[in-house]
């Protein structure tokens, strides 16, 4: 039995909520404000990946966000990945960046994307996006509350939409 999209977004829920408990605990991680200090770039044996809130910046955050848009999160889970979440009242926008291999990891669900990097794939996470040896996870969190049914399917449509506007913008920054 395949994976309906109520299942998916639950999913995605889910996934986003672990992943936000599992960093919260590991690794290194700073809450400087958007004007601190970037920690530094993360080695991976073939590229050196840039700090995630480099590739989300303010401005792009802003652009997205609102002038409303605050740095939320700054952190290094493990030492060759960075976490960078900017949010507002309009939502919220999480990168994860570090080695391909490390960033994306699939499964069943993954659902292909054509046009973005090198390959992309929507997955419980979010967009999942390579550049390269590089990858990125792009999770934008358009609305909150408890959805079901075609509001469900709807709101993951949007997400997804909203994931796929704002790679140009952080790709670029890879």
């Amino acid at each position: 039995m395949g994976l309906t999209p109520n299942m998916l977004f639950v999913a995605r829920l889910a996934a986003g909520g672990a992943m936000a408990i599992s960093l919260s605990g590991c690794g290194p991680s700073s809450s400087t404000s958007a004007g601190g200090a970037s920690a530094p770039a993360v080695a991976t044996a073939q590229a050196v990946a840039p700090n995630a809130c480099d590739v989300l910046s303010e401005a792009i955050a802003k652009k997205y966000l609102g002038d409303g848009a605050q740095l939320r999160r700054k952190a290094q889970p493990n030492p060759k990945m960075t976490q960078c979440q900017y949010g507002s009242d309009r939502g919220a926008i999480t990168v994860m960046v570090g080695p391909w291999d490390m960033v994306h990891m699939a499964t069943p669900i993954d659902k292909p994307q054509a046009g973005i990097g090198d390959e992309a794939y929507n997955g419980a996470g979010g967009l999942y996006v390579r550049k390269g040896d590089l990858g990125i996870e792009i999770d934008v969190m358009v609305a909150s509350g408890e959805f079901w049914g075609k509001a469900a399917d709807d709101l993951e449509a949007q997400t997804l939409a909203a994931e796929i506007k704002v790679a140009p913008d952080l790709l670029a920054r890879l």
